[in-house]
């Protein structure tokens, strides 16, 4: 389903029962990566899975977002869909969100996990960025595929799993350079 926060239609999906647990995706994915979890995770939670903006079936508006545009779209979403309080678990860039919703907002969280993140950017990952992006503009996510299966995964899972290298390709690849 859509829903409109923050000036922008963000996609999100609800399923199970229980606690609210908000999922946040990592960079150059969305929520569809949480498949997976939720056969453990629907019986014990209502499951509210998002595509952060930029990603997925959610706008992407031109420019560079920032933590605080991020943030401010997840708690638009939980207004929205009057989610007071819930547990939040954030992979990568998720988890750099989910850092911030704690700050800005700690009442609204019940427990955070913040799995494989970090709370800043070093100054010296700055120019790596900046060529990852000018890459992205000129020639398209594609040519971030490979690169970024052999930074999140070795080569013998690599090999030993390559349907799931297809769907996370093509989640990278969907994925709007904005």
């Amino acid at each position: 389903m859509k829903i409109r926060a923050n000036g922008i239609d963000i996609h999100c999906e609800i399923s199970g029962s229980g606690p609210w647990l908000t999922l946040s995706h990592s960079l150059c994915c969305d929520g569809s990566m949480w498949a997976p979890q939720l056969a453990a995770l629907e019986p014990h939670f209502t499951v509210l899975r998002f595509d952060t903006r930029g990603h997925g079936g959610t706008d992407a508006p031109a420019g560079a977002y920032t933590f605080e545009q991020l943030t401010d779209d997840v708690l638009g979403l939980l207004d929205a869909l009057k989610v007071e309080r819930t547990h939040y678990c954030g992979l990568s860039m998720g988890g750099m969100i989910g850092q911030h919703l704690a700050l800005k907002a700690p009442r609204r969280l019940d427990r955070l996990v913040l799995a494989d993140t970090t709370s800043r950017m070093p100054a010296e990952a700055r120019p790596l960025w900046a060529e990852r992006i000018r890459v992205a503009q000129e020639q398209g996510m594609a040519a971030h595929v490979q690169p970024t299966l052999e930074r999140w995964f070795t080569p013998p899972w690599r090999a030993a799993h390559p349907e799931v290298m297809e769907t996370i390709g093509a989640l990278i690849r969907a994925t709007q350079p904005t």
